[in-house]
């Protein structure tokens, strides 16, 4: 720590490999672990590092870079003490693949407006369409000409969604 508070590059690493997991550990025991506890740590040893010119060379550097840890802490502490959120483990989880109110009110929306498309259409043209939806064509009706009669409703359907709501 003397030759790093003395300029000296080349101490970085070492002062880091002995200081990184004294903080981590004391910082995890101040604030029993998580994300608080990396995120107190890290910051005590970008201090301690931001700080080092100002590090007594007759002092203990352990007890110094410790003393900025528990600065961390407490400040983190207090930080969390005047936040109005409540704890992660009181706010209940949603699943990342859960639809939400919003995606709900525009699937109901699409919904009504595919129905309201649908009813101007002629009964053949919804019939065709929902047995290519479901996938139980009649049987006497060739394949050619299903596939000729699906191709028109979808058109029809382009056509009237166009007619309706202009996209």
């Amino acid at each position: 720590m003397r030759r790093l508070a003395d300029g000296d590059r080349a101490a970085f690493e070492p002062v880091y490999a002995a200081l990184w997991p004294a903080l981590g550990a004391f910082c995890r025991r101040m604030l029993g672990g998580g994300a608080d506890a990396e995120d107190a740590a890290q910051q005590a040893l970008l201090k301690v590092f931001d700080r080092a010119g100002s590090f007594d060379p007759d002092g203990d550097a352990l007890t110094w870079a410790l003393a900025i840890a528990a600065w961390e802490c407490r400040t983190t502490r207090r930080r969390h003490s005047r936040s109005r959120e409540a704890p992660d483990e009181l706010v209940p989880s949603i699943p990342a693949d859960a639809p939400t109110p919003e995606d709900a009110a525009i699937a109901r929306d699409l919904d009504d407006a595919a129905r309201e498309v649908l009813g101007t259409l002629a009964e053949a043209d919804r019939e065709t369409l929902r047995a290519t939806l479901e996938g139980d064509r009649d049987p006497s009706v060739s394949g050619a000409a299903f596939r000729k009669r699906r191709e028109r409703a979808f058109a029809r359907l382009r056509e009237a969604w166009r007619r309706i709501y202009g996209t």
